[in-house]
This record gives C-alpha cells, structure tokens and sequence, in this order.
C-alpha cells in the first residue's frame, strides 16, 4: 500500500474547514481534530507553539497569528523534528496491517492554516499540497465577525487593517509554496464553483466522493468585490492564476 500524506493550506475563513471536512466526511483520515474546524490538535498545537514563541502570536487576541515578518519563516530544527515524529506516526497509523502486496492508495491530510505560515516545518514531509484561497474582503469581514470583540467602538478600522495584512500574509506564503516545493499540487477557489472544485480533486486523487453536504448558498460570492491596494490585487490575480482544479 501507497501511503501519502496531504497538506491543506490557505488563510483561516478562506475554506480551508470546508475542505477537511469534505475529505474527512469521504473516510480519509484526519487524526484527532477540533470538531467544527477539522484542525489536527498535534498540528495546531505545533503552530500555535511556534508561534508564541518566536511571533508573539495569542489565539484569544487582536493578533491571533502573532507579529509576522515580511519575509518566509524559516523553522527551528527542534520544531521540525517534531514535525516529522508527526508525520511518520500518521503514516503508520494509516498504513495499519496492510499486506506488502497491496498495491492501493491510501490517504491522510491535516489542517491547520497557521502550516502556511510555517510551511518550512511541514511541507517537506508531505506528499501532496492542496491549497485553496478566498476573496480578501470576504475574509476580513469574516474575521471581524469573529473579532470584533478584541476591536470595539473607533478601534474597528484597526482590526481591518490587521486583518487585511493577515490576507496578505498567509496568501503570500500559499503563493510561495507552490512555486518553491516540487510537489503534487491542487488549488481552489473557494469563491469558484467549490462543487465542481472538490469533484476534480477526488477525481485525481482516485477517491470516491459519495458524500457531498456543504450548503453552497452560504457562500457570498462577492468575488468581483476587492480592496483598492495595489498588493492585495497582485496577489489575488497569482492565486487565480495558480488556480488548477477547473
């Protein structure tokens, strides 16, 4: 038996629960995950590690993700090991007591969006990269449903800013990524038809997709709407263009 690892990357509210749940709810195995989010609790807990320490990240905060740099994270070796201890013990938990001679296919994914960020700890290690992205102004907005708390009354303007630079940020990592790992790679457009998107995928990656129960209509497909940077539109049209399950 074949067994291959697949890296769900993208900015958190970009789709990245959508798909794992997809694959997860099609009996491709996950691990120990949070329940509405698909996160892997080892990953998360390695990213959210990481970043405390090294990027003054604090989950409950204006700063989720921390004060990032400009330039990609390179990952402490000590982190990187444990990485890897990850990733092998998936892959024998996957494995299971499969015989010598079979010469199927079988899978494993882990999400988490912090991996874009700290992608050097993880991609490496991985088979396969599925990355998906989404509308920047969709994403902001979903942010700030969910912090708006940490941004009240005049500080509000602030949390779009931040949230728009997180955009920026992890979208530029996912960008990276796929011109820098010779890996088998898939990216989706959450705003496309994500239908039709996830059809291709399980199609290439030979899996049955028999359960499909994501209500598209919630989906604002404002697509066509964008902020007025020059930075975010550049990085916006590369994803479009990486886009390759059509």
């Amino acid at each position: 038996m074949s067994i291959k690892s697949i890296i769900i990357l993208g900015s958190g509210r970009s789709g990245t629960s959508f798909l794992a749940s997809c694959l997860r709810d099609n009996r491709i195995l996950a691990g120990e995950c949070t329940g509405g989010t698909t996160e892997n609790l080892q990953v998360r807990q390695l990213n959210d590690s990481y970043l405390e320490q090294y990027h003054q990240a604090k989950t409950r905060s204006k700063l989720p993700y921390g004060i990032l740099p400009e330039e990609e994270i390179q990952v402490t070796p000590e982190y990187k090991e444990q990485a890897i201890r990850f990733i092998d013990g998936m892959n024998h938990q996957t494995s299971g007591g499969s015989d010598w001679w079979n010469e199927s296919e079988s899978y494993w994914f882990f999400k988490d969006p912090r991996s874009t960020l700290l992608h050097d700890m993880w991609v490496d290690h991985c088979d396969i990269i599925v990355g998906v992205f989404r509308n920047p102004v969709e994403v902001v907005n979903s942010y700030m449903k969910l912090l708006d708390v940490y941004y009240p009354g005049e500080s509000k303007e602030e949390g779009f800013i931040n949230m728009l630079k997180y955009w920026k940020r992890f979208n530029q990592s996912l960008i990276y990524t796929f011109g820098h790992y010779a890996k088998t790679k898939w990216m989706l457009d959450f705003n496309g038809d994500v239908g039709a998107q996830t059809d291709r995928l399980f199609e290439e990656l030979g899996v049955s997709k028999n359960v499909y129960g994501y209500d598209e209509s919630r989906i604002q497909n404002s697509s066509d709407e964008i902020f007025d940077d020059p930075v975010v539109e550049e990085i916006y049209s590369q994803l479009r263009e990486l886009r390759n399950l059509i």
